[in-house]
């Protein structure tokens, strides 16, 4: 399973990935928003973990348009 993790905290995005890969799970990472958008194109993605202020583009913002671009998945923005 693909999990998307998206934060401007390097230290905190690297200790996330650190936990979830030890569980077994595909980690992507970013570090705004632009970014989650573009990881949000994989089909595979089952799950992404976004923070709210991020730069270029907010959490909320990139978790609407990702929703936008995938009409039939679910939302928890």
């Amino acid at each position: 399973m693909k999990i998307v993790v998206v934060d401007d905290e390097a230290l905190l995005v690297k200790g996330i990935r650190f936990n979830l890969q030890n569980e077994g799970y595909q980690v992507l990472t970013g570090t705004n928003g632009l970014e989650a958008v573009e990881l949000a194109k994989d089909p595979e993605i089952a799950l992404m973990i976004l923070d709210v202020m991020m730069p270029e583009m907010d959490g909320l913002t990139a978790c609407t348009k990702k929703s936008g671009n995938f009409p039939k998945s679910r939302s928890l923005c």
